[in-house]
């Protein structure tokens, strides 16, 4: 399992971002980030093109994004980066957090193929005709709780390169937590992405 990308959602009361404010941000996260047209209207983004990092803010809300080939679950990069954009901003270490991470399984075969097969207890032949065999893959969602976090696991075949499935994993908490709270979770979530789900994905594929 291959961590593709983690993104990070604080709500805060952050207010207008006039320009010292936006040079204060600039200021605190420093070389090589600078400020980039955001692909978001309304928010302003800072850019490290280098280590492919992002960190986008509006007048309620800090985006921080990393992607990569095979990025780690450790965020101790992003708490950093979060820190400085925090105190730059002055603003409480409560936030109202949404974590999603993103990471890519190689199939043993075509991805599609094998989700059709697998994922439900129908025949591939019986599944095909419920949609006149224009059926190109299955994807599969679980929610569930983990304390004080509610979680969403979605698994399908990545379409545009079918070698591989394509997961995405969720969890939103709608109360504020601390900073150092939100990124001690967002790493174990993180790490249960790239371990755990791998078992999940290996027991929904056994024939």
């Amino acid at each position: 399992m291959q961590l593709k990308q983690v993104q990070i959602n604080l709500n805060a009361p952050i207010g207008q971002l006039g320009e010292v404010r936006k040079s204060h941000v600039l200021q605190a996260l420093g070389v090589p980030f600078t400020i980039q047209p955001a692909p978001i209207p309304g928010f302003v983004a800072y850019v490290d093109p280098l280590h492919r990092r992002s960190v986008m803010l509006a007048e309620h809300q800090i985006i921080f994004i990393h992607d990569g080939e095979n990025i780690s679950a450790d965020l101790r990069d992003a708490e950093r980066t979060l820190i400085r954009t925090r105190d730059a901003l002055l603003l409480d270490d409560r936030f109202v957090a949404g974590i999603q991470w993103i990471a890519h399984h190689e199939a043993e075969g075509a991805a599609t193929e094998l989700s059709v097969e697998r994922f439900l207890r129908l025949s591939a032949p019986e599944v095909r005709a419920l949609f006149e065999q224009g059926l190109r893959g299955i994807g599969l969602r679980f929610t569930y709780e983990s304390p004080p976090f509610t979680c969403d696991l979605r698994i399908e075949p990545f379409y545009a390169d079918t070698a591989f499935f394509f997961i995405q994993f969720n969890a939103t908490h709608p109360q504020p937590l601390s900073l150092e709270t939100i990124l001690l979770r967002a790493t174990e979530f993180g790490e249960y992405v790239r371990d755990e789900a791998e078992e999940v994905l290996a027991a929904l594929l056994q024939g």
